[in-house]
């Protein structure tokens, strides 16, 4: 069994300081080698390397990440990442966005700061590890070929009742349209899951390119 603590090992040494580190990704790690690897015997040379190595942190069940000493103590899980692994996206699979408030003012429409951020998820089952985030259950099951049409469609509607603070509105969302290099016909599809007898209208304003 040595040999799966080597694959351990091996793996976590590649892993920066501060990224999450999912005991799933170990166990594909070692069973890509070990085709018969027993998933508990896995679990258990996990828990061993965490008691050699003080760097390795468990965060909560299944979440580690490594640490290092500083003058100001040691560092801390990075949570952009863990966010965005739990709830946005997992390797090349998206079933999450940021949207409401929060959304509304990193894009600038907005100067209302929101102490949540708020994002739309699939996996409103995974505990917060924030008391900062709110999970917001989608309109529609979210896949890589529908969330930027789901995330504008949020910001076109305005579901969240968002004061808007720019004058040139329309002219904004059109530009991140084009940017994202989304199809008109497929916004209007999509706006069929949304509770706004308004959103049809607003669509054709922004497609003809008025304010």
């Amino acid at each position: 069994m040595v040999e799966i603590m080597n694959l351990i090992s091996t793996y976590i040494d590649k892993i920066d300081v501060g990224v999450p580190i999912f005991s799933s990704d170990i166990h594909k790690h070692v069973i890509n080698d070990i085709i018969n690897a027993n998933p508990l015997v896995i679990n258990e040379y996990i828990n061993r390397y965490e008691k050699k190595h003080e760097n390795f942190i468990r965060f909560k069940k299944g979440i580690y990440y490594k640490t290092s000493d500083t003058c100001f103590g040691k560092t801390k899980i990075n949570y952009s990442e863990l966010i965005t692994r739990l709830y946005i996206k997992d390797n090349n699979e998206v079933f999450g966005y940021e949207t409401g408030p929060s959304l509304f003012n990193n894009l600038g429409l907005t100067t209302q700061m929101s102490k949540y951020t708020f994002i739309a998820t699939n996996k409103l089952q995974v505990d917060k590890v924030d008391d900062t985030i709110k999970l917001v259950k989608p309109v529609i099951k979210i896949t890589n070929k529908n969330y930027k049409y789901l995330q504008i469609l949020d910001i076109i509607s305005n579901r969240f009742k968002v004061p808007i603070e720019i004058n040139d509105y329309n002219f904004y969302i059109r530009r991140i349209i084009d940017d994202y290099n989304l199809d008109f016909e497929k916004l209007l599809y999509y706006a069929n899951y949304y509770r706004d007898s308004d959103i049809y209208k607003k669509i054709a304003l922004l497609a003809k390119g008025e304010s």
